[in-house]
């Protein structure tokens, strides 16, 4: 069963997200972090999947990578 996200961050980093849904999900975001982190002004999640969070996250900040 896929637990649904519900969180909000302003001025943090694409990894540093991850890394902080990982903590809180239990999930493995090691497979979606950057090999060059980008800032995030401000992201809000609300009642979604760890796949929409990825797409939300990556659309952001303008990067493209298949999820």
């Amino acid at each position: 069963m896929n637990r649904l996200i519900v969180e909000s961050y302003n001025n943090s980093s694409i990894n540093r997200i991850l890394d902080d849904i990982g903590k809180k999900y239990s999930i493995d975001t090691s497979k979606e972090k950057l090999s060059e982190d980008m800032e995030v002004q401000e992201v809000k999640f609300k009642y979604r999947t760890y796949s929409e969070c990825i797409r939300i996250l990556y659309k952001s900040v303008g990067y493209m990578k298949a999820v």
